[in-house]
């Protein structure tokens, strides 16, 4: 009996069939896309507030290891008047030891400290200026364009957030008030005062000057809004900025935000540290009387239905 074999001839995708294809997969593209980028922006703001949140814990560890006092916004501490090794530096300098960097606080030691402003010149001092090329990574926002200076000297000492001024004063040389004290400072509640917020570590859209040029440098006291002895605006016009930020020419730029206020690139709002070591995004559309209203420690002022 002969074996039929039946042939049978394959037909390949039309023209057609193929671009049918290729545009089902482009809107399942366009589809996802934006879901991608939701769970990537969720998860950059979810990363930055646990930065904020260990920077605040922090500080408050800082504080109880010595007598409640606040570290000051740049001065000496623990002792605001000086003397023999003591920390002389900005905020972030001063609680290197408590977000796991302390042996970069011990190779800031200078035997002879050179600056003549801190009331420290000659003492055996833990010095700012010994720390220039430390990276921190709690200290940066993946958000931030603007973080990523370098890896030595003075860009690599960047930070993306900012320590409120009228809850840490600049207690260097004549110019200070003295030490805050946690959580006694704190009047209005600790859970009611913000103690950190962001700012774009390069911030150069101040039409006036600002601390460290709008170099938010860190050992210093770059990482400054609201401070009163910085001449920086106090009152509602120290409301942030949510980008996009424009430039003096009337273009925009990362680079544009305003170095004397807060500022941040998440679209939705800012994320914020509390007193009382909490940390959450607070929504764009807060008034600037509220956010004042959280910014002054015992001003004796109530935040708004809209915080």
């Amino acid at each position: 009996m002969p074996i039929l074999r039946v042939f049978r001839r394959w037909r390949g995708f039309t023209l057609v069939e193929l671009l049918v294809v290729i545009a089902i997969i482009a809107i399942l593209i366009g589809l996802l896309l934006p879901a991608v980028q939701k769970v990537r922006e969720a998860a950059v703001r979810t990363q930055c507030s646990s930065n904020l949140r260990q920077v605040a814990l922090a500080t408050i560890d800082c504080a109880d290891s010595h007598e409640n006092s606040l570290p000051p916004g740049l001065g000496n501490y623990p002792i605001a008047r000086g003397g023999k090794f003591q920390g002389s530096g900005g905020l972030l300098f001063h609680i290197l030891p408590f977000v796991e960097e302390n042996p970069a606080y011990k190779r800031s030691y200078d035997p002879n400290n050179p600056d003549p402003d801190g009331r420290n010149w000659g003492n055996p001092t833990y010095s700012q200026w010994n720390a220039r090329d430390v990276k921190v990574k709690v200290y940066l926002c993946p958000a931030d364009p603007t973080g990523a200076g370098g890896e030595s000297g003075w860009a690599a000492s960047t930070t993306s957030y900012a320590y409120n001024g009228q809850l840490f004063y600049i207690a260097y040389g004549g110019w200070g008030l003295g030490l805050s004290k946690h959580p006694s400072s704190m009047a209005d509640g600790a859970s009611q005062t913000i103690m950190y917020t962001e700012k774009r570590a390069q911030s150069y859209g101040a039409a006036n000057w600002s601390p460290d040029g709008g170099f938010n440098y860190w050992p210093d006291w770059g990482p400054a809004v609201a401070s009163s002895e910085g001449g920086q605006p106090t009152g509602p016009a120290a409301m942030f900025q949510i980008n996009p930020f424009t430039c003096a020419n009337g273009t925009t730029g990362a680079l544009c935000a305003n170095g004397n206020l807060a500022n941040t690139g998440h679209p939705t709002g800012i994320i914020i540290a509390m007193g009382d070591g909490s940390a959450r995004l607070l929504d764009a559309r807060v008034s600037p009387t509220t956010w004042w209203a959280a910014l002054t420690p015992n001003g004796n002022d109530l935040l708004g239905s809209d915080w």
